[in-house]
């Protein structure tokens, strides 16, 4: 198995099956890292907490053994093909097949006054705040307890704070939601948003992520929204995504 982030340009056509803005970051070499059979009958990405593996999968054994060896707690394999399953599945890799949903940009643009609404709408609720986040709220976001990946691909707060943005709830002084950067490129944000199950069915992750959308426009960056689940699908289509599509993942968590 070899290096091929010295050489991206010659393995991202590979790709083309593929929409991720992660994979995209990758491409212009802000994260992850990519791999290939000596053979090049395969490569993979591993951007954040994803890797995307396209080409014929054949004898992962090396690729099996950088899983166990390598990866975090939790890892989404996306493949470009169901061989990949088998393959991985005879080199002893143990994992849970899920599916994982597409959504795409409002064919008409968003609705920016719907959004503003949303956000000032959930602030006229009692004391319901929501805020840029900034320095003090950067520490509260890597130091969550019930969401671990807000800001988990940035290097530090400055980092953060230079190359991502982000919007948090808060319901008194506590910290109820959140819409971050999950990763970024030269085009365009992926959101990770998130809500604490105390404070869940109250509107909060869509005012947050309508506040990360308004951003996003204001920069005239694209918002990515790759949903987990099919509530994620509900929360995006309110705010104005349109849904495009399911797919197929191979998740592995270690306890």
């Amino acid at each position: 198995m070899k290096s091929i982030d010295s050489n991206r340009k010659d393995y991202i056509s590979r790709f083309g099956w593929c929409r991720d803005s992660m994979l995209k970051s990758w491409g212009e070499g802000i994260y992850g890292q990519g791999f290939a059979a000596d053979g090049d009958e395969w490569c993979a990405v591993r951007s954040a907490d994803f890797i995307f593996c396209a080409g014929e999968p054949g004898n992962l054994s090396d690729f099996a053994e950088y899983l166990r060896g390598s990866m975090g707690k939790y890892i989404a394999i996306i493949p470009e093909s169901g061989r990949w399953a088998d393959a991985l599945a005879a080199c002893g890799v143990a994992f849970k097949t899920v599916t994982r949903y597409h959504t795409r940009l409002p064919e008409g643009g968003f609705d920016t006054a719907a959004l503003e609404a949303a956000v000032s709408s959930c602030c006229a609720k009692g004391c319901i705040r929501i805020v840029r986040a900034g320095e003090n709220d950067y520490e509260a976001l890597k130091n969550c307890e019930w969401e671990w990946s807000f800001v988990s691909n940035f290097k530090d707060r400055e980092d953060f704070l230079r190359n991502g943005f982000g919007f948090v709830c808060y319901v008194g002084e506590e910290l109820a939601s959140a819409a971050t950067t999950f990763g970024y490129y030269s085009g365009g944000y992926e959101l990770q948003i998130a809500t604490n199950p105390k404070f869940r069915r109250r509107g909060l992750a869509g005012a947050v992520g309508a506040a990360f959308i308004l951003e996003c426009l204001r920069r005239g960056r694209r918002p990515h929204w790759d949903a987990a689940n099919l509530t994620s699908v509900r929360i995006a289509q309110r705010l104005g995504f349109e849904y495009d599509g399911e797919y197929t993942a191979y998740e592995i968590e270690k306890p």
